[in-house]
């Protein structure tokens, strides 16, 4: 799990990877790092990995983006 603070723009970032999806409450994890912030001007991003083939995705949408699919 990474936490990065930034607040200064109004929000606090939470990266996990499919295990740590596993183990962690998102609800909580957002109550517990709240509890130490203003609430009303700060919000938790979470950013969640995946569990399709990278390789495969990245190219679909490089195709996609770039009108060849």
């Amino acid at each position: 799990m990474e936490i990065y603070d930034k607040r200064d723009k109004g929000y606090i970032e939470v990266w996990l990877t499919n295990a740590e999806q596993q183990l962690y409450d998102r609800k909580e994890l957002t109550r517990c790092l709240l509890k130490k912030v203003d609430a009303k001007n700060c919000k938790v991003v979470y950013f969640l990995s995946g569990s399709d083939d990278l390789l495969s995705c990245t190219e679909s949408l490089l195709k996609h983006n770039l009108g060849c699919a």
